[in-house]
């Protein structure tokens, strides 16, 4: 098994520069002739071994150690890889003939056999080589623009007005496009450019929508319906694949099923199901496997944590949490996956513990500033950011968890937003994205955007496959 900071192998920076030019996990497997699931396995030992849980976060540690460059591969090795597709005009009857060589009209009395002869077919090489690189180009240029129209929904015969972001007074925090629809309780993870929001609760009830926003162009766009409608619901990207393990059913019941999405294919598929029915529970990904933390069961608040090894398609326990956690927050930094808050069954928490994956091992960090259970989460460049949340009386304000100060510090809410349950909190690149959720108690379609930085700086962000 891969360790942190260990080297990465000659294979596994293969891997690594194939994903810093955007390719998608079957291209790496042809490119490399592996199968993808063997792309699963070193990708899986990369993000051990560099300590991050993302292509994203990756790439940005890559890039940094200097372990790749961008664009790794040359226009000419683009072309030596493509076959001669067009071949050369033919050469004039009374083309010009080397000194030495013997062709139409030479001096017969002149051999070759003591002289270096030079091909006739050189030539023809030549222009292949040119005309292979030529359309290497344009199929990378009109590959490119194929991208960003896919993006932006133009392939997908959707178009959006123009929407300017707006900035929330004098805050950090600006308004951007709003939901098509007000939800809480879906499922929101970021993968690529784009965020997807997952199902949910709406005011027509518990809905199978999978709405995709793309932060570049700021349009919404629909995706293929999940098969099994749930609301309070949790997901995490493996593999460039997002899962949704279990949820709530429109009757109100926890569900089992286990649902994969794959982006390159707008498709969903079943995976190995939950060893029990589960809701609100933490969808956790530490780069090479899924787990799923806490929750709501058919007796209440769990304790239990399963790992959901891809490879095998399977599920098992590993060590439980410390005490109950419904609804928690938390996310996957510095090797360890720390899970915050919760509802124990009675009340929201502030408690804080970390997970060692390679130990199986739980231990306390320190309590947040103000107990919640059913916030958003995410992580940004080594930081916990927890967003709204209920204790009894809904959170307003979040807060933020710096590992290596162990400390907590208060993340001013929105303007105008005095509580703010359940919004699906996610990232792209140096932006934090919330999405949803109920604000005073109504339903919201708000997609409300965070920056933590006064600069922006570019990571740049696999796309989907």
């Amino acid at each position: 098994m891969a360790e942190r900071s260990e080297p990465l192998s000659e294979r596994e920076l293969d891997v690594l520069r194939r994903l810093a030019v955007g390719e998608s996990n079957k291209a790496i497997a042809d490119g490399l002739s592996i199968s993808p699931l063997t792309v699963k396995t070193h990708l899986r030992n990369i993000y051990t071994k560099l300590g991050v849980s993302t292509r994203t976060e990756a790439l940005n540690v890559a890039l940094q150690q200097r372990l790749i460059a961008v664009a790794e591969t040359s226009l000419a090795e683009a072309a030596a890889a493509q076959p001669a597709l067009v071949e050369p005009a033919a050469e004039p009857a009374d083309a010009p003939v080397a000194p030495g060589v013997a062709g139409n009209g030479a001096n017969p009395a002149i051999t070759t056999d003591a002289v270096p002869v030079v091909a006739p077919a050189a030539t023809g090489h030549r222009w292949r080589a040119v005309s292979a690189a030529l359309l290497a180009l344009l199929l990378l240029l009109a590959a490119a623009f194929a991208f960003v129209q896919w993006q932006s929904g133009a392939l997908l015969g959707e178009t959006a007005e123009p929407f300017v972001e707006t900035a929330l007074g004098d805050s950090r925090w600006l308004s951007s496009r709003p939901l098509p629809q007000a939800r809480a309780g879906r499922a929101v993870v970021a993968l690529g450019l784009d965020v997807y929001a997952i199902g949910g609760e709406t005011a027509d009830g518990v809905v199978d929508d999978v709405d995709v926003f793309n932060t570049q162009n700021l349009v919404w766009r629909r995706a293929a319906t999940k098969p099994t409608p749930v609301s309070d619901a949790t997901a995490a990207e493996l593999f460039g694949e997002i899962y949704v393990p279990g949820g709530r059913l429109a009757g109100g019941q926890p569900t089992a099923n286990v649902e994969v999405y794959s982006p390159s294919q707008d498709a969903w598929r079943r995976a190995a199901p939950l060893p029990e029915p589960i809701a609100g529970g933490l969808a956790l990904a530490d780069g090479g496997f899924l787990y799923l933390i806490g929750g709501w069961g058919e007796a209440g608040a769990l304790a239990t944590v399963f790992l959901y090894d891809p490879a095998a398609d399977s599920w098992r326990p590993v060590a439980p949490l410390p005490q109950p956690r419904a609804e928690p927050a938390g996310g996957a930094l510095t090797g360890q996956l720390y899970v915050v808050g919760g509802s124990d069954g009675d009340a929201g928490q502030a408690s804080c513990y970390s997970y060692d994956p390679p130990r199986d091992t739980w231990a306390a960090c320190p309590d947040m500033l103000q107990p919640r259970a059913d916030a958003g989460s995410t992580v940004l460049l080594n930081k916990l950011y927890v967003i709204g949340g209920t204790t009894g009386n809904t959170a307003g304000h979040g807060e933020v968890y710096d590992p290596n100060t162990r400390t907590w510090t208060v993340l001013n809410a929105p303007p105008g937003v005095l509580a703010w349950g359940a919004p699906g909190v996610t990232h792209v690149e140096t932006r934090i994205y919330a999405v949803g959720g109920r604000q005073d108690g109504t339903l919201s379609d708000a997609t409300l955007v965070y920056s933590p930085f006064t600069y922006q700086t570019y990571i740049p962000a696999a796309p989907s496959e």
